[in-house]
């Protein structure tokens, strides 16, 4: 009987966490829209409202990003908030983290590569391998910069080392992730490159 309880627990276990945090983000979106929404639809209000309009306005958003006055009021206000103290730290952060992975030109981010340090390998993700305008002594041209996730999501590092020690693999960064975040026990099926 415990182990069809512990197979039936291991089976639900995936669907109820990931139902969770689904449920935890689509009620903090509605937790934040909510009173500026009944302020403005008074008795009219329903349960999920907030949570529609949050997706309408992303989606429009969206749209008139690609308007160029649209974009030059963006920048200004992008400016203006990463010179905020204490703010700008997590803003700019999260901005940059945001740009690495927003698509250009069809170009696709982030590379999964196996980083070799005496004999131990790292499956990590290939962040930067031009340094340009860094000041002296941050990488070369002989090294890259690496981002090595540590398992069930809680962090990482970020090392810069000799572009001998890196090897490209043919994973996305999803199958990567997949791999490292459940600690080498899911396999990497799926889509290749």
């Amino acid at each position: 009987m415990g182990k069809i309880f512990k197979r039936g627990l291991l089976t639900l276990a995936p669907v109820a966490i990931s139902l969770a945090i689904i449920i935890w983000l689509f009620d903090t979106l509605e937790n934040i829209f909510r009173v500026p929404v009944q302020w403005l639809v008074g008795d009219y209000y329903f349960t999920g409202m907030g949570l529609i309009v949050a997706f309408v306005l992303i989606f429009f958003v969206g749209i008139a990003i690609n308007n160029i006055l649209i974009q030059k009021i963006t920048s200004l206000v992008n400016r203006i908030l990463a010179r905020i103290p204490l703010f700008k730290i997590f803003y700019n952060s999260i901005g940059d983290l945001m740009r690495y992975f927003r698509p250009s030109d069809g170009e696709k981010k982030g590379k999964m590569v196996v980083v070799d340090l005496d004999g131990m390998q790292f499956l990590g993700i290939l962040t930067r391998e031009d340094y340009e305008g860094f000041p002296e002594g941050l990488g070369g041209e002989d090294q890259v910069t690496v981002f090595v996730p540590l398992s069930y999501q809680i962090g990482g590092f970020t090392t810069t080392v000799p572009r001998s020690k890196v090897k490209l693999i043919d994973l996305t960064v999803e199958q990567g992730m997949r791999f490292v975040v459940t600690a080498g026990i899911a396999g990497v099926k799926g889509e290749k490159k």
